[in-house]
């Protein structure tokens, strides 16, 4: 029972990011009044936001018909639609999981067992709500966060944790706060009228980068109204020609005798027979004098030029390479490939947007929802290079030495394996197991010490034995090498006295240096002299 009621009193506390000071009397600390912000924040009236004035900021004073006016030009543009859901896939393609924070990545680590508060976490990501899961949770949340600046999550408590989490529309949400943007309330207030009220803890306010200070952030849509509004411009003239049949611009000079009702029933006509897409071709008529001359050609291809320099605009603005919209570069000229722009989409749009989330989320649940110490909440990354070159780099880092056995073995999802923490350095020639690679590389400074000794070369650092002295050579060997041509001596032995001289030196020689027939014979008849001495 007593667990259940610090529970209640738990969750009765308001939870905020900047917490006031306890007072403690005598104790030398300062004031709550004496720590409390002096400033101001931009576009907050004089005595604080209300329900029905938000103020006036980058957006003007009714910011609900703004943001809608942004939610309309995301639905209607089509670069802006793209630019939009490319981000919001991109960052939460991996989608969103608990990682245990001292995990170095290096597969040497075993992942301690959850505590209990990590898995009803785990739990609440599994399970968010009944509508919505939780990758369409954040996608929602970057959507919101490009249109209209601020994503709001509403959380659900019960004894003292969240076990729900909802969207809510960015447009009908006011946020309450004093002149100093000290947020004390949020209400929701739908276009018939309800309204809902939140304590500060109950939202998860999420709001993007501006320039100036304030309690609302400002949308990459925001910035990019004017090329939008050109290229919406530029498609509403475009439909509207295509839909009379792409007309010429014509100048009809009608003759004087002409009444004004006979010139209107003729335009009529001229509407009727000539404009649209079934008059296509259909030939200008005209009687009694009249002239029709084109002024100009069709219009089209200026059109559509302007609406791709348009299109240019926005992508910039909303950061998004032009590989990345589905735009194909003729050339790429100064565009750089397709890897290096995916790299410049992630670390410069996606990066910051998904860091933003996850500072948020991890304050909100990890942090002050559930008491987690040690997790945190991270956004997985999904690699869309090419396989071939993903492992290609994968066993570069391993032979080079840059990477372990098992660090490969971790990005890639398998386990350890034993001896595979010592980075070492593999040669492509040789085949050695991970567990013996110390054995090896021993036994090669070994040899290469014992060869430099035997060489008269010093080796600092090894105690190497003394060179055995050199065995003489059987007589029976000796006499039948030089048999073959051949003269096997031994430091410090006089060389064997030779026998009967099958082949000279000189046709030894001669054999190796024209080859053929002669010199294998030659060998085979010194390997046959060789194993009758042994």
């Amino acid at each position: 029972m007593g667990a259940v009621i610090d529970a209640v009193k738990r969750f009765a506390k308001p939870f905020g990011e900047a917490a006031p000071v306890q007072v403690l009397a005598g104790n030398g600390r300062p004031t709550a009044a004496q720590v409390a912000r002096r400033g101001y924040e931009y576009g907050i009236p004089r005595g604080g936001t209300t329900e029905n004035n938000q103020g006036g900021g980058d957006l003007g004073g009714d910011r609900r018909e703004q943001l809608q006016q942004l939610y309309q030009v995301y639905a209607t543009c089509t670069w802006s639609s793209t630019c939009v859901d490319s981000i919001a896939r991109t960052v939460t393609a991996g989608g969103l999981y608990l990682d245990w924070a001292s995990d170095s990545g290096e597969g040497d680590q075993d992942e301690p067992a959850r505590p209990p508060e990590v898995q009803r976490l785990q739990r609440l990501l599994d399970y968010v709500n009944p509508t919505e899961d939780i990758q369409q949770l954040l996608r929602g949340i970057v959507t919101d966060l490009e249109v209209a600046a601020d994503a709001y999550v509403e959380v659900i408590w019960f004894l003292g944790e969240p076990i729900a989490l909802y969207s809510l529309d960015a447009a009908s949400m006011r946020v309450i706060s004093d002149p100093h943007g000290v947020v004390t309330q949020y209400v929701q207030i739908t276009e018939d009228g309800q309204k809902a009220y939140f304590e500060p803890h109950e939202i998860i306010h999420i709001t993007n980068d501006t320039p100036r200070s304030g309690l609302h952030g400002m949308s990459p849509t925001e910035k990019a109204l004017l090329p939008i509004t050109t290229w919406l411009y530029a498609a509403g003239l475009l439909k509207e020609i295509v839909r009379k049949g792409d007309p010429p611009v014509l100048h009809i000079d009608m003759p004087d005798s002409m009444s004004d009702s006979a010139i209107k029933r003729w335009l009529q006509q001229f509407r009727v027979r000539i404009l649209g897409p079934k008059n296509r071709g259909e030939p200008i008529v005209t009687q009694g004098g009249a002239t029709v001359v084109e002024l100009q050609p069709s219009k089209i291809p200026d059109l559509h030029a302007t609406k791709a320099e348009a299109r240019d605009e926005i992508l910039s603005t909303y950061g998004v390479p032009p590989a990345e919209a589905g735009v194909i570069e003729s050339g790429n000229l100064g565009g750089g490939t397709g890897d290096s722009q995916r790299r410049t989409f992630l670390t410069n749009t996606c990066g910051p947007v998904g860091g933003l989330i996850l500072e948020k989320l991890n304050y909100a649940l990890t942090d002050q929802g559930f008491g987690i110490k040690g997790w945190t909440l991270k956004l997985r990354e999904v690699d869309m290079r090419d396989s071939q070159v993903i492992e290609g780099i994968r066993d570069t880092r391993i032979r080079n030495g840059t990477w372990t056995i098992n660090r490969g073995r971790a990005d890639i999802g398998e386990p350890p394996v034993k001896g595979g923490d010592d980075a070492a350095i593999i040669d492509r020639q040789n085949m050695v197991l991970v567990s013996d690679l110390a054995v090896m590389s021993k036994a090669i400074l070994a040899k290469a010490a014992a060869s430099g000794l035997q060489a008269g070369a010093q080796v600092e650092g090894l105690d190497m034995a003394p060179t055995p002295p050199p065995q003489p050579v059987p007589p029976a060997l000796a006499a039948a090498a030089a048999q073959g041509g051949v003269q096997l001596t031994v430091p410090g032995q006089p060389p064997a006295p030779p026998g009967p001289p099958q082949e000279s030196v000189t046709d030894w020689q001669h054999y190796e240096t024209d080859g053929g027939d002669d010199a294998d014979v030659f060998r085979d008849r010194l390997r046959r002299a060789l194993a009758t001495a042994a």
